[in-house]
């Protein structure tokens, strides 16, 4: 099974079980802590596992918008790779740096979790939608959307994004907006 198969079937799973999509909720269920703290400029997040308890911590300079990015991203090292996070761990200086593959299945965990395959595809069928659009739409950046596009083609559809996204997409924006084409997502 590849990690893009391991990782759909792990959020399909939960987002069955809890009947959600929205990370907090499914990180309430699981007893993963969230705590909001003043990170600085640099880091936006990190996930650690200490004494038993599973932690995430996010930083409160960010949007509302970007938080719940982030949390999907964390929830995403907590299913995938707690074994690390139980020897370290993870610190978003770099955020979403697709060059550390633990980092790049996260960015895929959260794309998965936070963008449904059906509502996507059905605005993609409308021809009048640009991907650009359909972002701004489903509430997410659009490098975002490119990785949900890197699974769905995985999964046998045809789609090209028209960009390719960058692992450190959100690292200079604290204050959590996205801008692309004509619109900003806040």
């Amino acid at each position: 099974m590849s990690s893009i198969d391991y990782i759909s079937n792990t959020v399909n799973r939960l987002v069955n079980k809890y009947k959600t999509r929205d990370p907090f909720e499914i990180c309430n269920a699981l007893d993963i802590r969230i705590r909001l703290k003043d990170l600085g400029q640099d880091i936006k997040a990190y996930y650690f596992y200490q004494s038993r308890i599973r932690n995430i911590v996010i930083n409160s300079r960010v949007s509302e918008t970007v938080r719940r990015i982030l949390a999907a991203h964390e929830l995403g090292h907590d299913r995938l790779h707690r074994e690390i996070a139980m020897l370290k761990g993870f610190q978003e200086l770099e955020m979403f740096d697709t060059a550390i593959p633990a980092e790049y299945e996260a960015n895929l965990f959260a794309a998965e979790l936070l963008i449904d395959d059906g509502e996507l595809l059905g605005l993609l069928n409308d021809e009048d939608k640009t991907f650009f659009s359909v972002a701004k739409e489903l509430y997410v950046p659009a490098d975002l959307l490119d990785f949900k596009f890197r699974v769905l083609k995985h999964k046998g559809y045809r789609l090209n994004a028209p960009i390719t996204a960058y692992g450190d997409f959100l690292k200079n924006d604290v204050a959590g907006c996205f801008e692309a084409d004509d619109f900003k997502l806040c």
